[in-house]
């Protein structure tokens, strides 16, 4: 019986024979660690729906969660999902039960750049595009553990309000990553940069409604940087300040 990292090695090579325009990405391209899973961004519908059949009809595969199935019945039987909506669907399937399979479809990633370049850190910006058979590499601390904030996501860059919050939804992954082994500080650093700019931003507009929401952005910011510059120095987090954390990002 193969252990777990075999598991995830032979899920892999099939994923790789399939005749789809995507790539593999994400944490099973690096070290195993316990929890381990596999994310295949596919760049258009049509390989997300040719993807979505080969693993239904593989007895490997199979959808587990009840919330996953009715994703899945609601993409084939009523065309409904949330990609047309929000410009994102994702659908897991878990492999011979055990290995979970993330199929991505998501607006604005068409190749294998436009997927590593919007990741947050870089130590996950390393894919396998499975049409091409080629890698692609945008870690810089090479052969460490030592995680940075992604220099090829534009959004790290950005003087928008409303790009600045839409990042703070991978914040998160810093915490999970430093459980995993990774020095995640200098990202965590870059995120406190991020809240300091939204905190400090002063509107030009006279709308009420985009002057209310900013305020809200701004008391909520000042909580999630309380929660990284004390996670800085305590290394720490529960999962009360976890809950909070995903709560006030989302009111970010």
């Amino acid at each position: 019986m193969p252990n777990m990292k075999e598991q995830i090695d032979l899920a892999i090579e099939w994923i790789k024979k399939q005749p789809i325009k995507g790539c593999i990405t994400g944490s099973c391209l690096l070290d195993y660690f316990e929890g381990q899973d596999i994310d295949i961004f596919v760049y258009d519908e049509k390989s997300f729906t040719k993807l979505l059949f080969a693993m239904y009809h593989n007895d490997m595969f199979t959808i587990l969660d009840p919330l996953e199935k009715w994703k899945f019945e609601q993409y084939i039987n009523k065309n409904e999902s949330t990609f047309f909506k929000f410009g994102l669907i994702t659908i897991k399937f878990n492999y011979n039960t055990c290995i979970p399979i993330n199929i991505i479809l998501k607006k604005r990633c068409q190749d294998i750049f436009s997927v590593l370049s919007s990741f947050d850190m870089d130590i996950i910006c390393l894919g396998y595009d499975i049409e091409t058979k080629q890698e692609l590499d945008l870690t810089e601390n090479k052969g460490t553990k030592v995680a940075t904030w992604n220099k090829w996501n534009t959004t790290f860059y950005t003087e928008e309000v409303w790009k600045m919050s839409r990042i703070l939804r991978q914040l998160e992954r810093c915490f999970k990553y430093h459980k995993r082994g990774y020095n995640t500080d200098l990202v965590i650093e870059k995120y406190i940069d991020i809240l300091d700019k939204l905190t400090v931003f002063e509107s030009i507009f006279s709308s009420t409604n985009f002057n209310e929401k900013l305020k809200i952005t701004q008391e909520n910011t000042v909580i999630v940087k309380k929660i990284c510059e004390l996670w800085l120095e305590t290394h720490e987090i529960d999962e009360d300040q976890i809950e909070l954390l995903r709560t006030k990002i989302k009111e970010i």
